[in-house]
């Protein structure tokens, strides 16, 4: 029998469906459409999940769940509450918790440490109970008994340990090192807290099952000549925030783990430029970390009015050597309103390579400007200074501007960046912006220009008539002029018709803008290229 109606659907089909959706939506939508659905939705089969973050109103969560809480406690599988519930939800749950079996999940927000110590206690009675998350409004410093609670847990698999202290000094953890019978099962450890490095390597003894780990970089780094190495052979997955530590402390430091890491993540905001120095890198990494799959890394150089930005005195362009390319670890530049932002990311095909048999991985450094003025928000510096400092590491080849821009700003930043290749446009800005006119005497100037010094450019447009204005006015230019190096322009719209490769056929060939050409649409992406 052939499937035409939501009622057709098996039992087992709705019960996956609820699944992906919180528990006020199951029964606003469900409750009240016949019996069938009264009996799907009372069945211990449906597991509930609440989150009042889905809500507008945090009453309206309460008022909702409230019957859920009380009635429908043995469904429920996870709790998530933001804000002024928590203290509500708490109590809600300690007041009948043998009757929460199914429970597995609890991520409690702005959440205080004296009602949060006797829930801990009382969790570790629930026989599905395997993840916490918490964010811990406290003054106090010291974290000891909330840690000691936790790691009691005898299921627990993951954990998410988040502190908003009232001064930014680390927490406190004056744990000893765990004995055998005190490690616990932990595999998905996240701190974002700082605290030393002994405190860390100590709550690390508690998770040698530990797979996923992330953590603050420690404060401390006079310290790191005494703490002894931990082993964690399951650790796959490391992920660190750097603010304080030089890349000759992390050197030391990473030295300390012995893991056979697969993935290394790094959020770097220090000063130290050692951190881009990609022959550096190749060094560390096959000496100490040759097991290494994917590694990522974004470091932010902050521009300032008082402070002398740090400058890349190395080797230019080492993000290009073999050992970058064979694994496919790309490096990228983007500014962050007034900061820049360098990153090594594992490779992504880009629209430019939709028909390349082979990739220019030695070519692929991009730089994706967000905003073409920072000098709005530090008056002394201006694009230039951004595009200054990445000349100093790398060459770029493909340019990405995400802010409006106009075609005279845009041929004063390609006059800087001569190797550019391709040229990914979101908004562009004429002379005459009361009639949004692209036909103006220096915008054609400017848009020749702009063409003898790229190979491809991609357009997001708005609609079919920004569509047929961009392309007549480019292929026009590209036709008579002789130095043009553009030979591929795509466009991108929010919805495509399926007319729109002949739409555009017919443009071209109306008005003989192009004698040899293809034109191909690929996912939301429309391409001519000619030769």
């Amino acid at each position: 029998m052939s499937i035409t109606r939501i009622e057709h659907f098996s039992n087992e089909i709705f019960y996956e469906i609820f699944e992906y959706f919180d528990a006020y939506v199951i029964f606003n939508g469900f409750s009240n459409l016949n019996n069938r659905f009264q009996l799907l939705l009372n069945s211990s089969l449906t597991r509930l999940k609440l989150d009042d973050n889905r809500l507008p109103s945090k009453k309206l969560f309460f008022n909702n769940y409230k019957e859920i809480l009380d009635y429908r406690y043995h469904q429920i599988i996870s709790l998530h509450s933001f804000g002024e519930n928590t203290t509500k939800i708490i109590s809600t749950i300690q007041s009948n918790l043998s009757s929460f079996q199914s429970l597995q999940s609890l991520v409690l927000y702005c959440i205080k440490s004296d009602i949060l110590s006797s829930l801990i206690h009382q969790l570790a009675s629930l026989p599905n109970f395997y993840s916490l998350t918490l964010d811990l409004w406290i003054e106090k410093q010291n974290h000891t008994n909330i840690y000691q609670l936790i790691f009691n847990l005898p299921k627990l698999k993951y954990l998410k340990y988040r502190t908003m202290d009232t001064d930014d000094a680390d927490i406190v953890i004056s744990l000893p090192i765990a004995t055998d019978q005190q490690k616990t099962s932990i595999e998905y450890f996240i701190m974002d807290h700082g605290c030393s490095i002994k405190d860390l390597f100590t709550l690390l003894s508690y998770t040698p099952n530990v797979r996923y780990l992330k953590f603050l970089n420690p404060t401390d780094a006079n310290n790191l000549y005494t703490i002894e190495p931990i082993k964690l052979i399951n650790l796959t997955k490391l992920s660190i925030e750097i603010y304080r530590m030089t890349f000759d402390e992390f050197e030391i430091f990473i030295k300390k783990f012995d893991v056979n890491l697969r993935m290394l993540s790094l959020d770097i905001k220090h000063e130290d430029m050692s951190y881009l120095s990609a022959k550096r890198w190749e060094y560390f990494l096959q000496g100490n970390l040759s097991q290494l799959q994917k590694f990522s890394f974004k470091q932010l150089v902050y521009f300032s009015e008082n402070d002398q930005t740090p400058m890349y005195l190395g080797e230019k362009n080492e993000f290009n050597s073999t050992f970058w390319i064979e694994r496919r670890w790309i490096f990228k530049v983007e500014n962050d309103f007034e900061n820049l932002i360098y990153s090594i990311q594992p490779y992504k095909k880009k629209w430019y390579e939709y028909n390349s048999k082979s990739n220019q991985l030695s070519k692929s450094v991009e730089f994706e400007i967000n905003d073409v003025s920072p000098e709005q928000y530090v008056k002394s510096i201006s694009i230039n200074d951004h595009i200054y400092h990445a000349l100093t590491i790398t060459q770029i080849y493909h340019l990405q501007i995400s802010s409006t821009i106009s075609l005279e700003e845009l041929y004063k930043i390609l006059l800087l960046l001569p190797d550019i290749e391709t040229l990914t446009l979101f908004r562009l800005s004429f002379t005459n912006p009361t009639h949004n006119d692209v036909h103006q005497m220096a915008d054609i100037h400017f848009l020749m220009l702009i063409c003898r010094h790229v190979n491809h450019v991609h357009l997001h447009c708005k609609d079919y008539n920004h569509a047929e204005s961009f392309v007549g006015l480019i292929l026009s230019h590209v036709r008579s002029e002789k130095d043009s190096k553009l030979r591929l322009l795509s466009l991108t719209m929010p919805k495509f018709a399926n007319d729109m490769i002949e739409y555009l056929t017919k443009i071209i060939k109306e008005n003989k803008l192009l004698n040899d050409f293809i034109i191909e649409q690929v996912n939301n992406d429309v391409y001519i290229k000619w030769t």
